[in-house]
């Protein structure tokens, strides 16, 4: 994290939201410390970013943007789309399982967009085997399966199934993401870049739970700077939290953080 990057978007957060500086300083920390963060001379403290989060209302752990893949999908999408957005998997889970939802879509995409959502959604809930079980499904309608150009479905689906098959086993196999990652720095991807950022940003998680903090900074910053390229803020406030993180890296506020970031925002 540079600290101009990070005060420069907290600045703008707080002025959005039209809060003094003096006023937010109050209930946070001293005021020529909260100056230091926004003129970037200072990087804050993970504690410190949460709070400043907390106070502006910056929510975390937002879900994909809307536009893609949800509004592609031509079956009962208004409800799925909901059920993201509020973070309710189990009943996403539920209804995909009760019915023939597979069988009423129409394309290859449409198929791995169920797929993707259905099997984030899985783990979320912690039915780990299953979820692995179906993002790998969804990887078989990627068509070639070594393709020059990806669709950012097809990463997003790479990126998720490591992400789960690093809970099934112990041995560390991150070649998931070293593809996902390698297409995007070649610029080899067709479609809808401001989704990718979560690439990024769970390949570093990745590499933190691996103790392996410079890697996960370099990919946070890249993160952060596909972000900034593409005007796409979604998951700006995740990426610098967990930079935060990497660069101070002990393990309680490791620990602390991920159990932290499992719990939806509430404000």
């Amino acid at each position: 994290m540079t600290g101009e990057s990070v005060g420069r978007y907290l600045q703008q957060c707080r002025q959005q939201r039209g809060v003094a500086l003096t006023a937010l300083a109050t209930r946070v920390c001293p005021l020529d410390v909260l100056a230091a963060i926004e003129q970037g001379q200072r990087s804050p403290s993970v504690a410190q970013l949460t709070q400043l989060y907390q106070q502006l209302g910056i929510v975390r752990n937002r879900p994909l943007p809307q536009s893609y893949p949800i509004r592609r999908l031509p079956v009962f999408d208004r409800r799925l789309q909901s059920w993201w957005q509020k973070q309710a998997y189990g009943q996403l889970v539920a209804n995909v399982a009760a019915g023939d939802v597979l069988r009423q879509l129409t394309t290859d995409t449409d198929r791995q967009a169920i797929l993707y959502y259905y099997g984030r959604s899985l783990a979320a809930i912690g039915d780990v085997e299953a979820a692995q079980l179906h993002l790998r499904a969804g990887l078989m309608f990627m068509t070639p399966q070594s393709p020059q150009v990806y669709r950012s479905l097809d990463l997003l689906l790479l990126a998720a199934e490591n992400s789960v098959r690093d809970l099934t086993t112990p041995e560390p196999d991150l070649s998931g993401f070293d593809r996902a990652v390698t297409v995007i720095r070649e610029g080899r991807v067709r479609d809808m870049p401001e989704n990718l950022t979560l690439v990024f940003y769970q390949y570093a998680q990745a590499q933190l739970n691996l103790n392996r903090p410079q890697a996960a900074i370099t990919l946070l910053r890249e993160a952060i700077a596909w972000d900034v390229q593409h005007q796409t803020t979604y998951l700006l406030p995740d990426c610098y939290l967990l930079l935060a993180l990497a660069l101070k890296m002990t393990q309680p506020e490791r620990a602390a953080f991920f159990h932290l970031a499992d719990q939806p925002e509430k404000f």
